[in-house]
C-alpha cells in the first residue's frame, strides 16, 4: 500500500520528518486551499508536500515559533491564531492565504488552538467543558471558519490532538468510545475510524499533516498504519 500511495500517478502520501522529529503534525497544518509549514523543513520535503497536498505551501512561523500545528487551527475559510501572533506574521498569513486570520484565546489552553479544535470545512468539534468556559468566542470561530461549532463530552479535552479530520473522514485515538465515534460520524456525516501513527502513537494529529487530497505522515509510521490512514481519510 505504501508503494502504491507513493508511486501512483497522483501521489497521495509521503513519510517525512521535521529536523529528525516524526511528530510532524506539530509543525504544520493543511487545508484544501493552503498549507502552513513552520520554518525548518528541508526543501525536498516541501516539494513532496506540494505534490501530495496539491495546495500552496506557506512557510511561516507563528509567535516566532515553528509549531504552527499546535498554535493555530484552520480550514479553507479562515485561520485561528493565538493573540500573541505578531502583526507582521498576521499580515503575511492574510496576504498569502487570502483568508481572515483571527487572534483569539481559550481559557486553559491559551495558545494551543490546534490541540483543542477538530476542524474541517463544515464543522468544528470541541469538548463540552471548553465550550462552556469559552462561550464568547464560539460565535467568532463560526464566523471566521464559516462552520458550525458543536460540543460533546469527549474522553479527551484535546480533540485536535487525538483526532484528525478532513472533508472525507476522521481518524481517531484508539481509546475513544464507540458512542463518541458514532457521535462524530453522525455529526460530520463522514467515515470515522481508529488508528495510530509512528509505530503505535495514539495521538494521531501529532504525526499527520492532512487535507482532502493526501497526507504526510511521521517518519516512523508503518505500512499498516499508512493503509489505515488512507482508508479513512483519502480513499
Amino acid at each position: 500500500m505504501v508503494s502504491k500511495l507513493a508511486n501512483s500517478e497522483q501521489k497521495k502520501a509521503a513519510i517525512i520528518d521535521y529536523k529528525g522529529s516524526w511528530n510532524v503534525g506539530a509543525y504544520a497544518l493543511a487545508t484544501d486551499k493552503f498549507a502552513i509549514f513552520g520554518d525548518g523543513f528541508r526543501p525536498k520535503i516541501i516539494r513532496e508536500a506540494r505534490e501530495v497536498l496539491r495546495v500552496p505551501i506557506i512557510i511561516q512561523n507563528i509567535m516566532d515559533e515553528p509549531i504552527v500545528g499546535i498554535l493555530a487551527a484552520a480550514n479553507s475559510n479562515g485561520i485561528l491564531v493565538p493573540p500573541q501572533i505578531t502583526n507582521e506574521e498576521k499580515k503575511s498569513l492574510e496576504e498569502q492565504t487570502g483568508v481572515v486570520v483571527e487572534p483569539l484565546s481559550f481559557k486553559t489552553y491559551e495558545n494551543a488552538l490546534g490541540n483543542i479544535l477538530l476542524v474541517n470545512d463544515k464543522v468544528v468539534l470541541i469538548h463540552s467543558d471548553l465550550a462552556k468556559r469559552n462561550k464568547v468566542i464560539l460565535k467568532k470561530i463560526e464566523d471566521v471558519l464559516d462552520v458550525e461549532v458543536i460540543d460533546y463530552n469527549f474522553s479527551f479535552p484535546i480533540m485536535g490532538t487525538v483526532a484528525v479530520a478532513n472533508n472525507h473522514g476522521v481518524l481517531t485515538h484508539p481509546s475513544l468510545k464507540d458512542e463518541e465515534l458514532e457521535f462524530i460520524k453522525n455529526t460530520l456525516g463522514l467515515r470515522v475510524g481508529k488508528g495510530t501513527v509512528n509505530m503505535g502513537s495514539p495521538y494521531v494529529r501529532s504525526g499527520l499533516i492532512v487535507n482532502s487530497h493526501g497526507f504526510l505522515a511521521g517518519l516512523k509510521t508503518s505500512g499498516l498504519e499508512m493503509q489505515r490512514i488512507y482508508e479513512i481519510l483519502i480513499s
